[in-house]
């Protein structure tokens, strides 16, 4: 018997931490984090004197590597598109509910600091467990549970569901770029 495997979902990994200055980002993304809490505002992220290591790293990096996986991975030139980044803050105790970004058509996820609280992803054939046994269901509702570390990159289509556990320390930073491509082909 031949076998296929025609939805293979492909999530890309990279560490950036030995080529950026890790603590001018722990610092800048926890501010846009705190202006993001306190009115949602979002407009300053692309400002190069308010966050030169977030501008750098967003433009000169995340978004080579996003459109670089896109192309190894489905033969795909991205030339046209909008990248929307926010970063996040939590606290101890805290966690966010399974959700994908519905929309945009890829994630980018970069962690300034390690933290143990993990990022789990869904398998997204999920829906597939429906009437099956629990050996070959949980086959389907694998969890694929990501420990970052300082520096880390995560790149994966935006369909993915993924939540984050509960944190286990005092805060929790991450930055997220979501891609919404306009090209038309």
């Amino acid at each position: 018997m031949r076998i296929i495997e025609p939805w293979r979902t492909p999530i890309g990994h990279i560490n950036l931490g030995h080529c950026l200055d890790m603590e001018a980002l722990r610092n800048e993304i926890g501010s846009l984090a705190m202006m993001a809490q306190e009115d949602g505002d979002q407009r300053f992220v692309n400002d190069y004197n308010t966050f030169p290591n977030i501008v750098h790293l967003c433009k000169d990096i995340i978004d080579h590597e996003v459109r670089k996986f896109v192309r190894e991975q489905w033969n795909y030139g991205v030339t046209d598109f909008r990248r929307e980044t926010n970063a996040k803050w939590f606290r101890e105790g805290e966690g966010l509910f399974p959700h994908y970004h519905p929309g945009s058509q890829m994630s980018a996820i970069f962690y300034p600091e390690t933290s143990p609280s993990g990022l789990a992803m869904f398998d997204p054939r999920g829906n597939a467990c429906r009437g099956y046994p629990k050996p070959i269901r949980n086959h389907f509702m694998g969890t694929h549970v990501i420990s970052p570390e300082a520096g880390d990159l995560w790149i994966f289509p935006s369909f993915i569901q993924h939540s984050v556990s509960h944190v286990k320390e005092d805060t929790r930073l991450s930055m997220l770029c979501e891609y919404y491509f306009s090209d038309e082909r």
